[in-house]
């Protein structure tokens, strides 16, 4: 609506309102006359950063948004998968697209540490941090962690995908934390984009997909009933259909992708490939 008719209309809405003697719209209008106005005094003072200025800004979107909460909002995305498996994920710093983090707990030291971070972490952060760049990750001594290459002259990138290696030294878990012992589950060149299969290890149903050429693993079990077996359904997408009760789950972090956002999630099975050859971690599941 153009801006004259606009206050044209509002100038008549009140007339009625005030005819009609409607105290709760009446106090509606004194409720926003009482928000603006001083921030709009502010902005026209020339105090828009001020924090009633900022906080009006917001309302319509026009604000600058703080990249450290929009970092950690993405951040919450992926937390719960990372804590399911006795890790923590630190927020340190951002700085220039480029974003610092700290993996501690049972992540810390992990080769699957760094599949976590390029699956998940840089996966939500390319979707909710418009000027994100890269994820630096830091071990709780301070150190960073490093790529494969880096001592070679590489960049700044983290742990590749293909051809992990163990650390030397594994780092023991913190008490009454397990550390991912990753075992052999097939290869990557016999799972299709688009398509998922059941596996065995240590008397597990392992359900693991593969979606866009990354492979996601997670208990063969709707966790509706927490006994039938969700191979049997259908990939669509980046969703697992349940082949039993229809219902839908991210098939990249196990999250209900439906209409039903209370019900439980799948429980999410770490991943890594080395080599070509998908390695599933059951004891931490």
């Amino acid at each position: 609506m153009e801006f004259d008719k606009a206050v044209k209309e509002l100038e008549l809405l009140i007339d009625t309102l005030e005819r009609d003697e409607d105290e709760r719209a009446l106090l509606l209008l004194q409720l926003v006359d009482d928000i603006h106005r001083p921030a709009i005094e502010l902005i026209v003072a020339g105090e828009a950063d001020h924090p009633v200025a900022n906080a009006l800004l917001s309302m319509y979107d026009l604000a600058p948004v703080d990249e450290q909460i929009q970092v950690e909002e993405a951040l919450d995305e992926v937390r719960p998968y990372i804590e399911s498996h006795g890790g923590e994920l630190e927020l340190l710093d951002v700085e220039d697209g480029t974003v610092h983090v700290r993996l501690s707990g049972s992540c810390s030291g992990c080769a699957g540490s760094a599949i976590t971070l390029k699956r998940g972490v840089e996966e939500i952060l390319r979707e909710r941090y418009e000027n994100f760049k890269e994820v630096v990750a830091h071990e709780p001594d301070g150190t960073e962690v490093a790529d494969e290459e880096q001592n070679g002259g590489g960049g700044a990138q983290l742990l590749q995908i293909e051809g992990l290696t163990k650390p030397a030294e594994t780092p023991q878990a913190p008490p009454g934390l397990k550390r991912p012992v990753f075992l052999d589950a097939g290869t990557l060149d016999d799972l299709a984009p688009g398509s998922m299969k059941a596996v065995e290890s240590e008397g597990k149903s392992i359900l693991i997909v593969n979606v866009d050429g990354e492979p996601y693993a997670f208990r063969n079990v709707c966790p509706l009933d927490g006994r039938l077996a969700l191979d049997g359904g259908r990939l669509a997408g980046n969703v697992i259909v349940c082949p039993w009760h229809n219902c839908g789950y991210d098939a990249r972090t196990g999250k209900r992708a439906d209409n039903e956002p209370d019900h439980p999630d799948l429980a999410v099975v770490p991943i890594a490939v080395r080599d070509g050859v998908l390695q599933v971690a059951v004891n931490v599941a």
